[in-house]
């Protein structure tokens, strides 16, 4: 069986010059990320591992902040949601 492809050569040199263009990109990003790495934040996060300890919900109070009535009484109806909450799962 025989196909034929008319305008084959312009054919190929388009696939040919698509797949240049894909790896030029594929081997250009990881280099661009590498140059980014120390300058840029957002990028050097990408390439660690991180674990996180301790409790997330915990959260300290800054000393130099001081407390007031409101964040007292909200923290009242926290404790008092809370226990509410798991008094009812019981």
């Amino acid at each position: 069986m025989v196909i034929v492809v008319g305008k084959w050569k312009g054919k190929l040199i388009r696939v040919a010059a698509l797949i240049v263009v894909v790896v030029l990109f594929a081997t250009a990003l990881p280099r661009v990320a590498g140059v980014f790495y120390e300058k840029v934040p957002v990028f050097s996060g990408w390439m660690q591992d991180e674990h996180p300890t301790g409790n997330p919900m915990r959260v300290e109070q800054p000393q130099d902040v001081p407390t007031t009535e409101f964040n007292d009484t909200i923290d009242q109806f926290v404790i008092k949601l809370q226990n509410f909450y798991y008094k009812e799962q019981e």
